[in-house]
């Protein structure tokens, strides 16, 4: 049973370290996940994850790490950033949380997106991100949050099938 003392905050760049470890563990459970395979992420270098963790601490780009205060182990991830290439509104990048804290309180997916919501809120009227169209659950946390597809999909590199854009508005509006 997960413990219901967390910390949220914003990762850092003295993180890396961290950052790097935690996607490793989620580049092993999930092959195909944040769109690179285990053996990429294995290959980045220092500056590349010191730039993944100082995401935190920029104004175009948000990453969030949730942190079990007992443990001091991290159990949940997201980040986003201001735009891509598929247009100017933010995206949802990563998301990642260890099984034991999956679908139970405290809630840190959801404590998460909130966070990533209130990062985007002022920057745009709506906030899209990138599922892999086989993933259920994830599709069904989204939903619950208010995002649905918008038609627009992008081949999946590493796996058979595609990745579906969903968004969800800022505003009140549909997006």
């Amino acid at each position: 049973m997960p413990a219901a003392d967390i910390l949220i905050r914003s990762t850092r760049e003295v993180d890396w370290p961290l950052v790097r470890a935690f996607r490793i563990e989620n580049a092993t459970e999930h092959p195909i996940s944040f769109s690179a395979t285990l053996e990429q992420t294995l290959a980045m270098t220092e500056d590349s994850w010191r730039m993944r963790a100082r995401r935190g601490e920029q104004d175009d780009a948000a990453s969030f790490a949730t942190i079990d205060q007992e443990t001091g182990h991290w159990v949940g991830m997201m980040s986003a950033q201001s735009h891509d290439d598929d247009g100017e509104d933010p995206v949802l990048t990563g998301v990642y949380v260890v099984p034991e804290y999956r679908s139970r309180p405290p809630k840190v997916a959801d404590q998460m997106l909130d966070l990533v919501i209130q990062w985007a809120k002022p920057r745009a009227s709506r906030l899209r991100l990138y599922v892999y169209e086989g993933s259920e659950p994830a599709i069904r946390f989204y939903r619950r949050h208010g995002f649905s597809p918008t038609g627009r999909t992008r081949p999946h590199k590493f796996a058979p099938g595609d990745l579906l854009e969903f968004a969800r508005s800022l505003d009140g509006e549909p997006a």
